[in-house]
């Protein structure tokens, strides 16, 4: 586990930045910020899939010229520094580790959110412009500084209701109810994303895993799209537009056995037994 002398000896080493010319620039930066838009190589990755492309979910704390990252699975940090240059139009900043250059770009905050736009020195020139089209091997980030301070004199949470055991009749407002957000499903093709919106319309996109600009990450393509609802406890979606031509206009109906504010376990069109997790 990373502490803070650690931290205070790899700002000492790597780069003296706290200049008296440079720390008014670098004082913006300071605090917690969290991803609430990315864009790299021309994919758009949906807000509620940010927090599993991004090895820190997105999170990431500034420390004078130190970016922290948190890992939400294992609460690991890890950290990389950077340096900036407030005379170049747009401003330049590059993030490093010991090892090397990790990205180098440009960046600019509007209005309380700080706009970010890299590229992998080894593969691309740096960005001139905030984009992050197909094939420019950039990426396009906007955070949000977010307040992290303990919470005092906070009201618990009350438990999440227990799941609804199989078998048990569940009503159908109740299951629409619960089962609007996004959910993650792991099946034979991989991972799948199903968006259930509250005005009855849903769509789905799939990952992919690709070595993408700075460490592992994955790719998302959207699949189909059309309405869904709710009759005698059974999930029915009317796919609409889709990648496979031979899916259009079909009616899918899953019968739902167990559903919490977290978790779906449900029973395909085939009979197999399937779950789900709600990621947001």
């Amino acid at each position: 586990m990373l502490n803070s002398i650690t931290v205070l000896t790899v700002l000492t080493i790597v780069s003296p930045v706290f200049a008296e010319e440079r720390a008014p620039e670098l004082k913006r930066f300071q605090g917690h910020w969290q991803v609430v838009e990315l864009v790299e190589n021309g994919k758009v990755i949906p807000k509620q899939a940010i927090r599993e492309w991004l090895p820190s979910g997105g999170r990431a704390e500034i420390v004078d010229n130190a970016i922290i990252f948190k890992s939400p699975h294992d609460e690991k940090k890890s950290v990389k520094v950077f340096s900036v240059d407030a005379t170049k139009y747009p401003k330049g900043i590059e993030i490093s580790t010991k090892e090397r250059k990790d990205s180098w770009g440009i960046y600019r905050f509007d209005e309380g959110r700080l706009v970010i736009c890299l590229s992998d020195p080894e593969e691309a020139k740096p960005p001139t412009d905030f984009s992050a089209k197909p094939d420019s091997k950039r990426m396009l980030m906007v955070l949000k500084a977010v307040d992290e301070k303990p919470q005092t004199n906070a009201k618990s949470t009350p438990p999440l209701p227990m799941p609804k055991q199989a078998g048990q009749i569940l009503a159908d407002a109740e299951v629409s109810k619960l089962l609007i957000g996004t959910w993650k499903l792991k099946d034979s093709a991989g991972i799948l994303y199903v968006m259930l919106n509250s005005n009855g319309t849903f769509s789905t996109v799939r990952e992919y895993q690709q070595l993408r600009l700075f460490h592992k990450s994955f790719v998302q393509s959207p699949v189909s799209s059309g309405n869904w609802s709710v009759k005698k406890g059974a999930l029915t979606i009317h796919v609409t537009t889709s990648v496979q031509r031979r899916r259009v206009n079909q009616l899918i109906s899953f019968t739902v056995r167990s559903i919490s504010e977290r978790d779906l376990i449900f029973v395909d069109q085939l009979g197999i037994l399937g779950s789900a997790a709600k990621v947001r």
